[in-house]
């Protein structure tokens, strides 16, 4: 019995490798072993420097105002690595597309099957959202990612962030909700906000860019990990005052332009190997 297992294991070997292969073949990977390097980019959401924690009301405002995030939900797109040697490398895998689900910990890590050059990088770049090739209605025909709609009467395509909040200042017996809400914006006609008045649109993705000392000169695997500061959503380079919009963010420009401005120094990145 012992000399027939014995005999079985040489045949575990071979048949590991033609599965892997199999696998590789499905996902159009190209293997060169240890001249490449791949990554992880995982997404963290935090508060003044502390891990973000929903449905409590534990939140400060730079005005004033308590706040707690009942959900958060974003893309990011059109991710790309800088070479030291002067080249982009584009994210390709899922179109370079990702949907993150701040409370589903499975939508924040995204293991990119690109293989990477054996190069040393010095910055990372993405779209916040989808931009306007990309925000296209009816991209996403399957939930999560298909209940981030736009609707099409305000442009169509897809939000960039759907953050539901509850907050409360001094005066207010009780908190209030707010949609902080970030997709394509509308312009009016005399500034009057109807649907029927609608002369242009305002496709308000942005792009960030970070430093980062990412070496994959040695191959094997390395996080990238992309911190959202939430609290500089309202405390960057406009204060954000809650009162100021009483019926949330669509369709008002004004609200989502000083929401981007903010959202321009909302990340900071982070290395691991």
């Amino acid at each position: 019995m012992s000399h027939i297992f014995a005999s079985g294991k040489t045949f575990i070997l071979p048949i590991l490798l033609l599965v892997f292969i199999s696998c590789v073949k499905d996902h159009s990977l190209e293997i060169t072993p240890y001249t490449q390097g791949s990554i992880i980019i995982s997404y963290s959401h935090k508060v003044k420097g502390e891990t973000l924690k929903f449905d409590t009301l534990r939140y400060s405002t730079s005005t004033g105002n308590r706040y707690q995030v009942s959900d958060l939900q974003y893309f990011t797109s059109r991710i790309s690595l800088h070479s030291l040697k002067g080249k982009w490398h584009d994210i390709k895998m899922d179109d370079g597309i990702h949907y993150t689900d701040a409370r589903d910990s499975y939508s924040c890590s995204w293991w990119v099957k690109d293989l990477l050059p054996p190069e040393s990088f010095d910055s990372v770049a993405f779209i916040f959202g989808l931009d306007a090739l990309q925000n296209t209605t009816g991209r996403f025909p399957d939930p999560p990612e298909r209940d981030m709609f736009w609707p099409d009467i305000l442009g169509g395509g897809y939000h960039s962030m759907k953050m539901n909040l509850k907050w409360q200042n001094d005066t207010m017996p009780q908190s209030m909700p707010f949609m902080f809400h970030l997709g394509t914006g509308q312009v009016y006609a005399s500034g009057i906000v109807n649907p029927d008045s609608i002369i242009g649109y305002v496709p308000n993705s942005f792009r960030i860019s970070l430093p980062i000392g990412l070496d994959l000169t040695a191959g094997g695997y390395h996080q990238v990990i992309l911190e959202m500061n939430v609290d500089r959503w309202f405390d960057g380079q406009n204060a954000f005052e809650f009162a100021r919009y009483p019926s949330g963010m669509m369709q008002n420009q004004e609200a989502m332009f000083r929401a981007i401005r903010n959202g321009k120094k909302v990340f900071t990145v982070k290395i691991t190997n």
